[in-house]
C-alpha cells in the first residue's frame, strides 16, 4: 500500500491504482499509519458522488439584443444615405466637367518693376497676417517666462 501511495503522491498512478487507494481508505482495515490519509481519500469520495444541483444560466442576466419596431424608418433613412452620397459625387463631378478651359495666363509680368511692385505687395500681405498670428501667440510667451522662473530652465 505504501507503494500505491507513493505513486499516488508522484502522480503516476493508474486510474485502477486509484480506485484501489479508494477502496482501501473506505474500508475498515486501514493501517494505522494510513489513517492520517482516510480523511483526503473519503473527500475525493464524497465530491465524486455529489451532484451539481446549481440551475445556472450563463446567459440569464444578459439583456436580449433590442430590434428596432419599426423597419421602414430605416429603410428610408439608409435610401436618404445613399440618394444623398449620390448627389454629391453629382455634384464634384459636374464642376470637373465645366471647367475644361486652360487658363493661358500664367500670372508672368512683361516689366520688370511691375513684377517688383507686386512681390512687395505679396509679401507685406504674408508679413502683416504672419504678425497678426503672433499677436495671438504672445500669451504662450508669458507663460514660458513664469514656468522658466518656477522650473530654472534658464
Amino acid at each position: 500500500m505504501n507503494e500505491l501511495l507513493h505513486k499516488y503522491w508522484e502522480g503516476q498512478s493508474s486510474l485502477e491504482e486509484e480506485q484501489k487507494l479508494i477502496a482501501y481508505f473506505n474500508s475498515e482495515a486501514v493501517a494505522p499509519e494510513h489513517e492520517v490519509y482516510r480523511s483526503i481519500f473519503n473527500a475525493f469520495e464524497e465530491e465524486s458522488v455529489m451532484k451539481e444541483e446549481i440551475d445556472f444560466d450563463a446567459f440569464a442576466k444578459l439583456a436580449p439584443e433590442e430590434k428596432p419596431k419599426d423597419h421602414s424608418k430605416i429603410r428610408v433613412l439608409k435610401g436618404l444615405g445613399i440618394a444623398a452620397g449620390f448627389a454629391a459625387l453629382i455634384a464634384v463631378g459636374s464642376n470637373y466637367i465645366g471647367t475644361t478651359e486652360t487658363n493661358t495666363d500664367l500670372g508672368t509680368y512683361e516689366d520688370p518693376k511691375e513684377a517688383y511692385h507686386a512681390t512687395v505687395e505679396a509679401l507685406q500681405l504674408v508679413s502683416t497676417k504672419f504678425n497678426n498670428g503672433r499677436k495671438n501667440l504672445k500669451p504662450l510667451s508669458e507663460i514660458n517666462n513664469k514656468t522658466e522662473k518656477v522650473f530654472k530652465t534658464k
